[in-house]
């Protein structure tokens, strides 16, 4: 999302948030749901859409009816070209004809001349058409409008009031930086498997800045055994920025020091074992407690108890109980709401911090499974990840990637491995790999790797699969996922060598898209190629599972 500030008439008159995307990143029913775009597009070879429109293009085909879409369109062309202009008037033909319905007059810019004679009249006359288009608009209702008009027409009645746990004194200023206390945090993990300090050795980009899905490659030291399948635990910590701001909302001197004492009576199992009894607000909220989880009942009724304001203690309430479930998912969980965006919603509130580290959960590790194991010691891959949310809440970048990306070679993490012994591979003389990725010139990782064992002998096949091209490997085919390659011309030989050769099966990748596809592939495979019932290929696969023959390493 960007913020444009429109002017006019040398005054400036609105500020615009507007989601600002590139054609690649996009689907085509993302279309579906817009009101009004602005289209900027040019034009390559002979009239054909630009690379990073290709895709888009090409799923666009099967909308239909645009009627709910206003559009403005700006070309740009180069008469020097035989089609001047091809793909956007393709587009703009094709917008029209599907009853979408222009907004702002549409302009074709020529290179050949200066694109600037046409681009710049046309951003200074958009604003105008653009603010009328928007104010004709069905607005939004706002959330903290939607909450404020529940209906409430009786209020839960509590039993009782939320039981605090802890009492807190505070005693000055005391400035710790991580790791003090380190063992604290570690130690409810840390009785089958210990933490490890390691050292970041790299940290290099596998794809462009500019690709949908930034992936990263984190080399690490590590003082531990670990194999194939496993994956490790890091220690992670929220952003500055958001502590801070939490900080401020709460009133609370970043590095005054607490102290917590149990209430007397609490029984010791309802004690969190991640809380510091001494500590400083700063630490805490950075290091111990996950400040972006969505809140649960718990922490509702104790922000309700908060309330200096009587309608939202009582908003709160209602979210809490049963009665309010429906709408608790509705306006809050479906939105992906965190702690600090509920208390700007409900300014009246404010919570002490011991209560706070009380129904907050812990902010736990997350887990990587190891890519490449070096000499030098681990490699993982991750992506930057942006959590969108609900249309109307901004994304939240992910807790641990973004962390990570701000890591430089020489810092030090805690880690813990995770063991999977049912992922150990016993590699035999033929190994067939099928990997997928997005696009085959922009993110298909570790492809020298890849074609070196293909080389040595040490992959005897590699079948490839890219969601977001359309590439033809050498028998023709194109395949957008790796079931796609199980259901395609390698499958006959796939289940041979599954069924006759006895070969082992490994999975690993997203348990609701890979994963499950691969597995309905397999049993699709078994029925077409072995002439089993369906229930029959699924027992096998199953016996398959329980024998170690199909192992997965897999997430959600």
């Amino acid at each position: 999302s960007s913020g444009i500030n429109a002017e006019y008439g040398g005054e400036q008159r609105e500020q615009l948030i507007c989601d600002l995307q590139v054609a690649e990143a996009l689907e085509a029913s993302d279309l579906m749901k817009e009101k009004m775009v602005v289209f900027v597009v040019s034009s390559t070879g002979e009239g054909d859409p630009p690379d990073n429109f290709e895709s888009y293009w090409r799923n666009m085909q099967s909308l239909e009816d645009l009627s709910h879409l206003s559009f403005a369109l700006l070309g740009l062309g180069d008469t020097n070209y035989t089609e001047y202009g091809g793909f956007p008037n393709t587009l703009h033909t094709f917008l029209t004809e599907r009853a979408a319905k222009p907004f702002y007059e549409y302009q074709l810019a020529n290179d050949a001349v200066g694109l600037e004679l046409v681009v710049e009249p046309w951003i200074a006359g958009l604003w105008e058409p653009l603010l009328r288009q928007i104010s004709s608009l069905p607005r939004e209702e706002s959330l903290s409008a939607k909450l404020a008009a529940l209906s409430i027409t009786t209020v839960p009645t509590v039993a009782a009031p939320i039981k605090q746990i802890y009492n807190l004194e505070w005693e000055g200023e005391w400035e710790h930086s991580f790791p003090h206390g380190v063992d604290k945090l570690l130690r409810p993990f840390s009785d089958s498997s210990p933490f490890y300090p390691s050292t970041i050795l790299t940290m290099s980009a596998l794809t462009s800045d500019d690709r949908v899905k930034q992936t990263y490659e984190l080399g690490i030291s590590v003082d531990a055994s670990y194999g194939p399948g496993d994956s490790f635990g890091l220690l992670c910590e929220n952003s500055d920025t958001e502590v801070t701001a939490l900080l401020s909302r709460l009133s609370l001197a970043p590095h005054e020091h607490y102290r917590l004492t149990v209430v007397e009576g609490v029984k010791p199992r309802l004690l969190p074992k991640h809380i510091l009894l001494e500590c400083t607000p700063w630490y805490a909220l950075k290091y111990t407690v996950d400040i972006h989880s969505l809140p649960k009942k718990a922490l509702l009724k104790y922000l309700a108890e908060c309330c200096e304001e009587q309608k939202e203690g009582d908003v709160l309430q209602y979210l809490a109980s049963k009665e309010g479930s429906s709408d608790l998912n509705e306006l809050i969980y479906s939105r992906g709401l965190s702690l600090l965006e509920l208390l700007t919603i409900f300014p009246s509130c404010h919570p002490g911090l011991g209560g706070l580290l009380q129904f907050l959960p812990r902010l736990n590790p997350r887990y990587y499974s190891v890519s490449r194991i070096t000499q030098q010691g681990l490699k993982f891959v991750f992506n930057l990840i942006t959590n969108t949310r609900h249309p109307a809440t901004p994304p939240l970048p992910g807790v641990c990637s973004s962390w990570l990306n701000s890591l430089l070679p020489g810092a030090t993490l805690y880690t813990y491995r995770r063991k999977n012994d049912s992922f150990i591979p016993h590699l035999p003389d033929h190994v067939t790999l099928i990997t997928g990725n997005r696009y085959r010139a922009l993110d298909s990782l570790y492809e020298r790797e890849f074609r070196e064992h293909l080389s040595s002998g040490k992959l005897s096949v590699w079948h490839r699969a890219f969601s977001r091209d359309e590439v033809r490997e050498e028998g023709g085919e194109s395949w957008r996922y790796v079931q796609d390659v199980i259901r395609g011309s390698p499958g006959p030989e796939l289940v041979k060598e599954i069924t006759e050769n006895v070969a082992s099966v490994f999975v690993c990748g997203d348990a609701k898209g890979l994963a499950a596809g691969v597995w309905e592939a397999l049993i699709e495979g078994l029925e077409l190629h072995t002439g089993r019932s369906r229930e029959e290929s699924e027992w096998y696969l199953k016996e398959m599972r329980t024998v170690k023959r199909y192992c997965e390493n897999i997430w959600s």
